[in-house]
């Protein structure tokens, strides 16, 4: 079943025409093919689906023509490269969609080979096919479409022949919270919370959660070496990395509680600069990570620290990388009440705090808060809001967002207001606060949203 995407296959569809071609990117399992296939359903295209292998080009085309004769009744035409084969395509079929998904397998192959001019054959490859559209889409359309994040985002920078060339580029990333919805139709507003702050937005990730079982009893099944889980961790993101374990290293200092870059540093071992640029920079391109600035001080990278983005690999670092050990001497569920129930509220409370700013940011989208130039966090030697507005007249508003098991207190809004009030650096208009199981008291002057408005 496919669920969601709506916009995603709206867009495609629209660009989806003669002479036209449309780059798609993103994680392993992210959903890429099944949005290719869902959008080609839809609009009633014809279209021919080809996989990349890791193997030449030579090899590639080979394979692409036997997956012609078989679905076009091509004849048997021989062919060694792809400007070639597309030329013969664009004058011979008409109104069809050629679907190259795994474009990074192909470009892989000569980027990791260690025999001479490799990299000068995977510049050739881009450059056939830029003269493929620029050329040999007259009568057909192509979708390039790849996993690896960074070998397919530089198809589209300045220095790449596909520059400037695509009518379209999708990266396409997880769900956001509230998509979810459409996996577990009969969960309440405060479950579907839960399940994206422990396992995030993957659909590959969501279709194997339990709506019938509790929280607990999908984390106990998280735990399992062999889950399935696990399984898309090891072999979506961390397949990523490959051999490149310091990765891994950044990560854990993350974790651990370095978010400076000197920090960061210490604890990974990483002590070259240039090199942990190159790390940081890679799990930010798989969107990992992301920097985190205070609002007022954007882009100043001496104030910059980073965070784990991804909510699974969050929850997977914070409890259960380096702990397999002790969860194979326990067993799961003693595990769980051991290791995880004592703290997992707090852990769910901190990417609560991220989900309200995904709020506003999707608000925007929509057309609300149109004096909202930005949102971030803010920061300082003795105090920290995880969601900060800032308005077009540079005056900013702080929503403190709570997960609590029982209503807000006034105390607990007062001392908060207070403390907001005592921020020297932002003029602050505006205070309000964002419950997950409302509030004992209300006041006139104080902004207020509770869980179901983040679903509104």
């Amino acid at each position: 079943m496919f669920v969601g995407r709506k916009e995603e296959i709206k867009n495609l569809n629209n660009n989806i025409h003669n002479s036209s071609a449309v780059l798609i990117y993103g994680l392993r399992r992210v959903g890429k093919t099944s949005l290719i296939k869902e959008a080609m359903k839809e609009s009633k295209k014809k279209y021919v689906y080809y996989e990349c292998v890791k193997g030449s080009e030579e090899l590639n085309v080979k394979y692409f023509i036997d997956l012609l004769v078989e679905q076009l009744n091509l004849p048997n035409v021989l062919f060694s490269d792809f400007l070639l084969l597309f030329k013969y395509l664009n004058n011979t079929y008409k109104d069809y969609v050629f679907v190259i998904d795994e474009y990074s397998y192909l470009k892989e192959y000569y980027l990791s080979s260690k025999k001479q001019g490799s990299i000068q054959e995977a510049m050739r490859l881009d450059s056939s096919f830029k003269t493929i559209i620029d050329e040999y889409l007259n009568n057909n359309s192509l979708i390039l479409c790849g996993s690896s994040i960074s070998i397919m985002k530089d198809l589209i920078e300045y220095n790449s022949p596909l520059y400037d060339r695509f009518s379209y580029v999708l990266h396409l990333k997880e769900f956001n919270y509230r998509e979810i919805k459409d996996f577990f139709p009969n969960s309440n507003n405060k479950k579907l919370i839960e399940i994206y702050s422990i396992f995030g937005g993957s659909p590959n990730v969501l279709i194997k959660i339990d709506e019938n079982k509790t929280i607990e009893s999908n984390i106990e099944d998280l735990l399992k070496h062999d889950s399935g889980i696990r399984n898309h961790i090891n072999m979506n993101i961390f397949n990523e990395f490959g051999k490149d374990f310091d990765l891994n290293n950044v990560l854990d200092a993350i974790k651990n509680g370095a978010k400076n870059y000197g920090d960061i540093s210490k604890k990974s071992h990483i002590e070259t600069t240039g090199l942990l640029d190159k790390k940081l920079k890679k799990l930010l391109d798989l969107d990992i990570i992301e920097k985190v600035y205070p609002i007022n001080m954007e882009n100043d990278n001496k104030k910059c620290l980073y965070e784990i983005k991804d909510n699974l690999l969050k929850f997977y670092y914070s409890y259960i990388n380096g702990k397999e050990n002790i969860i194979s001497l326990l067993n799961e569920k003693r595990y769980y009440q051991e290791y995880i129930m004592p703290s997992i509220k707090e852990f769910i409370s901190r990417r609560f705090e991220r989900i309200t700013r995904e709020y506003f940011r999707i608000k925007i989208k929509e057309g609300e808060y149109d004096n909202v130039i930005g949102i971030g966090s803010y920061f300082s030697s003795n105090s920290e809001y995880d969601c900060v507005l800032k308005k077009k007249d540079y005056k900013y508003a702080i929503y403190e967002a709570k997960y609590y098991e029982k209503p807000l207190t006034l105390s607990i809004q007062l001392k908060e207001i207070e403390d907001i009030k005592n921020i020297k650096g932002l003029k602050i208009d505006e205070i309000g606060f964002i419950s997950s199981n409302g509030y004992e008291e209300k006041l006139d002057y104080i902004k207020y949203l509770e869980m179901d408005d983040l679903f509104a």
